[in-house]
């Protein structure tokens, strides 16, 4: 009787069959890369455009609620108006309608921190005061930039005199 002779076949890849699979893979990853990063400038500024919005929204939503002058400005420290838009902003009551935090009178309702991947806000004024009617004392133009930005990814934010903020969508 013969006893045939089994030939085990290792498995595995060749040292060709690895090359051409790293090879794609890096074809890949050339391509999903500029993707990635213009995903994440698009995500940064619709999540800085929606924060400077809503404090903007806040502001005439509690001047109206209050019956009472409620201001958004810039403010680096986050309890009075110092600073520029890019280091942050704040919410808060203004007694006395003079844009200023003043202490004892005035409370600050809401903060917000600096923006974050050297994002700027250029040509706002330092600071938007609603009226207990929801006016504000004057139109402003906030323009949202950041760097290295690619296709529409600049935003205009502008306020009517009535309040209302509206967000245009911009080329770098």
């Amino acid at each position: 009787m013969r006893v045939g002779r089994h030939i085990k076949k290792e498995a595995g890849f060749t040292v060709i069959e690895l090359m051409v699979t790293v090879a794609v893979a890096v074809v890949l990853l050339s391509m999903a890369v500029p993707a990635f990063h213009t995903f994440v400038q698009n995500n940064r500024i619709t999540a800085q455009t929606n924060d400077l919005v809503t404090a903007i929204n806040l502001s005439r939503d509690e001047a109206l609620k209050r019956r009472a002058t409620v201001t958004v400005c810039s403010s680096a420290d986050g309890s009075s108006c110092a600073g520029n838009w890019h280091d942050g902003w704040i919410v808060f009551t203004d007694a006395n309608a003079n844009s200023t935090v003043d202490a004892g009178t005035d409370q600050v309702l809401r903060v917000w921190g600096a923006l974050d991947g050297g994002a700027t806000i250029n040509g706002a004024p330092a600071s938007l005061r609603y009226s207990q009617i929801g006016l504000v004392n004057t139109g402003a133009l906030f323009q949202l930039r950041i760097p290295d930005c690619t296709g529409n990814l600049a935003r205009d934010i502008t306020v009517s005199v009535t309040g209302q903020p509206s967000v245009s969508h911009l080329g770098c």
